[in-house]
């Protein structure tokens, strides 16, 4: 009797097991929607950490070479607040509550407190495909425009399953050179959900080239970039936001030297290795 009500008993647990598989794996293989579009009221607080690496190498004649290296560090924590659902997305108000930047002296951290305008309240649109508008701010050289305000599109506009792709072309202020922007191409996969479907896992794969604007030398005649972009995206579908965002870009320059004077030696190139780190977690508070 005992054997045979154990025996029922392991039939039974098998049963669940494969009742609970079939029915997980019918919910992830439905498409579902990622969107950006958190819940009017919420405050989200975000942390970005970013790292710019900068290596420049030259190649002498007889085949010795001379590089430098520069590293640059900024941490940026702000809030945002939804406000109001819109046909363009969602209206947050976004406050910079500190910044901090290493190295740093006295005078380059006053200026990057000025650009992130910190303690000022700025009006952002965020659409439910992810990208970001800053629509008050004045200042073309504001910080925040340049992290927050200038993000991408990088969802799909359609329902997704766990494996599918989709491809967003963007484009990128390139660090190191002002007022050059990097045309990105991405490939986004769905790897994962998580949390009974609440939590979307998202890798990224991607390679840019430099644009030829207006008033900047053009590619090929004098400055070439190339470069790709790796990382992570992580949403919270409840919360409505990307909660975990990583990643690396690794920039690849070629900078032609100087015409040479009449009668001297010709300068070599300059090869410039720029590697972007950025991090960006955000997490809600009531």
């Amino acid at each position: 009797m005992i054997r045979m009500g154990f025996s029922r008993l392991r039939r039974a647990v098998r049963g669940t097991v494969f009742l609970a598989a079939v029915f997980a794996q019918n919910v992830f293989a439905q498409p579902v929607q990622l969107q950006i579009r958190p819940p009017i009221g919420d405050t989200l607080r975000m942390h970005l950490s970013q790292t710019v690496e900068m290596t420049g190498t030259t190649q002498r004649a007889g085949g010795d070479s001379t590089s430098s290296t520069m590293t640059t560090s900024i941490e940026v924590f702000t809030r945002a607040i939804a406000q109001q659902w819109g046909s363009g997305g969602t209206l947050m108000q976004s406050i910079t509550d500190s910044v901090a930047m290493t190295p740093a002296s006295p005078g380059s951290l006053a200026d990057l407190k000025r650009r992130t305008m910190q303690a000022r309240r700025v009006w952002v649109r965020v659409s439910t495909d992810g990208a970001m508008e800053i629509v008050d701010d004045a200042d073309p050289r504001s910080e925040l425009r340049n992290i927050f305000g200038e993000m991408p599109a990088m969802l799909a506009r359609e329902p997704v399953v766990v494996g599918g792709k989709w491809t967003r072309q963007m484009q990128i202020p390139l660090s190191g050179d002002p007022g050059a922007l990097g045309q990105v191409k991405a490939t986004f996969r769905l790897d994962s959900l998580g949390t009974n479907g609440d939590i979307a896992y998202i890798s990224m794969r991607g390679t840019m080239a430099r644009m030829s604007t207006p008033g900047m030398p053009i590619t090929g005649a004098g400055y070439a970039t190339s470069g790709t972009l790796t990382g992570t995206i992580q949403i919270d579908r409840r919360l409505g936001w990307i909660t975990d965002s990583r990643s690396s870009i690794i920039v690849r320059s070629t900078i032609a030297a100087a015409p040479a004077r009449k009668g001297g030696p010709q300068g070599a190139p300059m090869q410039v290795r720029t590697k972007i780190t950025q991090w960006i977690r955000a997490t809600r508070t009531r």
